[in-house]
């Protein structure tokens, strides 16, 4: 008597592969597109690192938060930062009075273009210490 050996897969097999699957996507998908726009977000926010040296520099020289005034005498021109510029991500950069410098964000996604992150400096201890702000939902903002 011969039995017959049963060769590959049966639909039912290949059904469960395909809702595992299906569920792991539907898992990584929505985390991928988190990380994609803190990632945007951050990258935006990095090319502030020239202006929060700047403002820190001359708090250490100055014991004073630079305005942000265009021109006089203790803002950009002093600073030796440009008076607004942009990036990829950063529709525009923006330093104001108190040294709180604005980022408004661009070319992420239709909920997030338009919103901004801040960095307020606090200078309650020896060196400045930054705290992140503004109307990008907060898991997306960057943490320093």
């Amino acid at each position: 008597m011969k039995h017959n050996v049963q060769k590959g897969f049966t639909l039912i097999e290949l059904m469960i592969v395909v809702a595992i699957i299906g569920i792991l996507a539907a898992l990584a998908i929505p985390a991928y597109s988190d990380y994609t726009i803190k990632a945007k977000v951050s990258e935006a926010a990095s090319i502030t690192g020239a202006m929060k040296a700047a403002v820190e520099i001359y708090w250490s020289e100055n014991e004073a938060l630079a305005s942000g005034t265009a021109g006089a005498a203790d803002g950009y021109t002093t600073l030796g930062v440009s008076s607004d510029f942009a990036g990829k991500y950063a529709q525009s950069v923006k330093l104001s009075t108190g040294g709180v410098i604005t980022i408004i964000i661009t070319n992420i996604n239709s909920n997030i273009n338009g919103d901004n992150v801040t960095y307020t400096p606090d200078t309650g201890q020896s060196n400045i210490i930054w705290s992140v702000g503004g109307t990008v939902d907060a898991k997306y903002r960057p943490k320093t």
